[in-house]
């Protein structure tokens, strides 16, 4: 009898609930913000109080809903909150695609820099800059160097006045306490960190991610100063087919193409990138030429492909080959090596392949990162002939592990081979010329939140080196959020690096200085702390967003060049100590439409104590500031876009009768762009705006073969103001 009950039921319920599902309907569809994916993003219904959160791709899927009108709200940290009425009819599906308003530039951003986990910068407990794509295009840059100096607290130093070799200085420290990923991967090795910058172009740049201050705890010897995250672009949400051309009035041609092509479960992206520059220019008439002639070639390809439960498996390969030319009008390649006719050249070759792999281990969260980079040089110094090649072998494992969300836990081994072989003159010399390292390390990280207010994060990382045996690098950070506005980060940790001289010395290479090693080099150290006090302000229905930061580092065995002995360039480790310190403030004011600006200021109090005696540290301005500007007329589709540095005094090595410290100057770049459709624009820049260049940058230039000739005198512009046109095609 029940079993004919229920029998009579389900056949007298069935026709109801068949109708009731038919009649059903899906919402689904992908939210962006500047053409990436926002994840974790709260998606609802008002009505009903149903609702998700987005993927990591930004996807989203609400089914089950009975036919109606609604109210879609959307909210996510770091933007504006977005609401639509939607309506649906018995059994439609309906597909959105969103763009939310971020908030400022920076706090809707997913980072990975700080803890190697996905994370919003807002809640992250490590303080990360992010940097688009869309402010490097805004300032004209065309590659990763031309950006560095219109951010806050960066700067590139030019080591070289006739070659233009450069790097990267943050807070003051020299350009090799900077580590250089790309895709999280430390494939820019000692000597691709000055040779190599000039060829990660912005067009396959999708941010850039940068932590001030040491992080070897996760990244080893070359993150002591601080490290610079390249995330290159991803080709799910590139367009079909982007092209940017430019030509300057200094007859300097770019070419860049990308094309993005999708199937089911495999993405692909095909970048290349071109520069022609074959123009001597001598505007301060010196003999030399103001910027070296050069020529580039840049092959990208990165592939993504889904797999099952959202796995991931990412390869990338970039093929990089440049020749720069530098030097007397006469002087060409044919030349090189010539006692008569002065000029340096130097031809690099370079491989990189990186990749990601999420291993199929159920309900566990452990991946695979991998990378290798191959890098020649073949250079003439004058007379002085030096090459190089170096291999760099890369991995880590990593088990990222959430416990509940408020205990994190991520480990890792990783292991780095690292095999460098230099000649100089055809030979090999010691401390390191030619050596091969083999670098095991592990690493762990643990994050808990005691509360929705504050967060803490400790980590260790120990690597073992034959000739330095074992070295530890520990950090602790704190977050405190005072309230959705105000938010406290406390960091603290130490950094090391092993030095390799020759590579990352220039000076040690160009000009007529005498090297001298004094003794055998020890690996450096530091013990750092920052305080990062970040506050959003809300104006009306704009948003102010301020970081002050305090930063202080504290060198030992720290190697830093002693220029002070005539034609002699003298290396050993610090008897003493030396010290960064500062204070910088960052303002960021985005309004809805059409304008946003930021302003940037750096003072800083960079010097090292050697027997007693303090001096300031060379090629660290005692102060500087940066600017940037944007503003879009809609009616007429006309974008301007402003940006400017201002540098202060700087300590300059000591030659006779040339200054010793640099003047205050200041470096403006302005662009013109107008949209005529969904795929065509132009923009003409104007770049060193005032005109403003360096007087004197070679020492002795009329004497290139003597001993009073020298290269590393550098600290402004080199190039005059100069004009740029360009087109640029999207296909999406």
């Amino acid at each position: 009898m029940k079993i004919f009950v229920r029998l009579l039921f389900i056949l007298l319920t069935f026709p109801v609930i068949v109708t009731a599902q038919s009649q059903s309907g899906t919402v689904k569809g992908v939210i962006n913000s500047d053409g990436q994916p926002v994840a974790g993003a709260n998606v609802a219904l008002t009505e009903i109080q149903k609702g998700t959160a987005t993927n990591d791709s930004g996807q989203f899927v609400i089914t089950d809903i009975r036919p109606g009108t609604y109210e879609l709200s959307i909210s996510a940290v770091g933007f504006f909150s977005h609401h639509q009425e939607i309506s649906l009819k018995e059994n439609e599906e309906v597909s959105l695609d969103i763009t939310l308003e971020p908030k400022t530039e920076e706090l809707g951003q997913l980072v990975v820099t700080g803890t190697m986990r996905k994370t919003f910068v807002k809640e992250s407990p490590v303080k990360v800059q992010v940097v688009s794509n869309k402010h490097l295009q805004n300032t004209g840059a065309n590659n990763l160097m031309e950006s560095v100096n219109f951010l806050n607290g960066l700067y590139q130093e030019v080591s070289c006045g006739v070659c233009s070799t450069n790097s990267v200085r943050i807070n003051g420290m020299d350009g090799p306490y900077t580590a250089i990923l790309i895709d999280g991967m430390p494939i820019m090795g000692a000597l691709a960190s000055v040779y190599g910058l000039n060829g990660i172009n912005t067009s396959t740049i999708r941010n850039i991610e940068i932590i001030k201050g040491p992080n070897s705890t996760l990244y080893g010897s070359e993150a002591m100063g601080g490290v610079i995250n390249v995330i290159t672009q991803d080709p799910s949400t590139t367009p079909r087919l982007a092209v940017d051309g430019s030509f300057s009035t200094h007859k300097e041609a770019n070419l860049s193409l990308t094309h993005a092509a999708k199937w089911d479960n495999t993405q692909t992206l095909i970048g290349v990138d071109g520069t022609y520059f074959d123009t001597f220019l001598d505007q301060n008439e010196d003999g030399f030429a103001d910027v070296t002639k050069r020529k580039k070639l840049s092959l990208f390809n990165k592939w993504n492909f889904e797999r099952s439960k959202a796995r991931q498996f990412d390869l990338a390969f970039k093929l990089y080959f440049e020749g720069r030319l530098g030097g007397t009008e006469d002087y060409s390649k044919n030349l090189r090596g010539s006692d008569e006719i002065y000029g340096e050249s130097i031809t690099t070759k370079r491989f990189e392949m990186l990749g990601n792999y999420d291993l199929p281990i159920s309900s566990e969260d452990i991946r695979a990162e991998f990378s290798y980079s191959y890098h020649q040089q073949d250079s003439y110094y004058g007379t002085y002939q030096y090459t190089a090649d170096q291999q760099i072998y890369f991995t880590n494992l990593i088990w990222d592990k959430r416990f509940t969300p408020w205990r994190q836990l991520l480990v890792g081994a990783t292991s780095r081979i690292d095999a460098l072989d230099q000649t100089f003159d055809g030979i090999h010399l010691g401390q390191g010329s030619r050596d091969t390292r083999f670098i095991p390390g592990i690493f762990s990280q643990y994050e808990h939140n005691f509360s929705a207010d504050f967060k803490m994060l400790g980590g260790m990382r120990i690597d073992h080196y034959d000739e330095h045996g074992l070295i530890y690098s520990p950090r602790i950070n704190a977050k405190f959020d005072f309230s959705n506005h105000t938010t406290l980060r406390l960091n603290g940790g130490t950094g090391f690096r092993i030095v390799n001289l020759f590579t990352e010395e220039h000076e040690a290479l160009s000009g007529s200085r005498r090297v001298v090693i004094e003794e055998e080099l020890a690996p450096e150290r530091s013990i750092n702390g920052t305080i990062n006090l970040n506050q959003i302000i809300d104006i009306g229905t704009s948003v102010l967003n301020v970081d002050l930061d305090l930063f202080y580092s504290h060198f030992s065995n720290q190697i830093i060049p002693d220029y002070s002995q005539p034609n002699e360039i003298r290396y050993r480790n610090l008897d003493g100590y030396s010290v960064s310190r500062g204070i910088s403030l960052n303002a960021a004011h985005n309004f809805p439409s059409p304008l946003q600006y930021s302003i940037g200021f750096t003072y800083q109090d960079v010097f090292k104590t050697n027997n007693g005696v303090q001096t300031r540290v060379q090629f660290a301005p005692e102060w500087s500031g940066v600017f940037t500007a944007s503003y879009t007329i809609p009616a007429t589709k006309i974008s301007l876009n402003y940006s400017g540095r201002i540098v202060g005094n700087m300590k300059l090595p000591v030659y006779e009768g040339y200054i010793t410290k640099s003047p205050v100057f200041s470096e403006h770049n302005m662009k013109i762009s107008r949209k005529f459709s969904d795929r065509i624009s132009a923009y003409i820049t104007v770049k060193n705006l005032g005109n403003y260049t360096q007087k004197n940058p070679i020492i002795a230039a009329d004497k290139p073969f003597s001993d009073e000739f020298a290269t590393d005198h550098v600290y402004g512009p080199l190039q005059t103001r100069r004009f740029l046109a360009g087109i640029q095609f999207r296909l999406k």
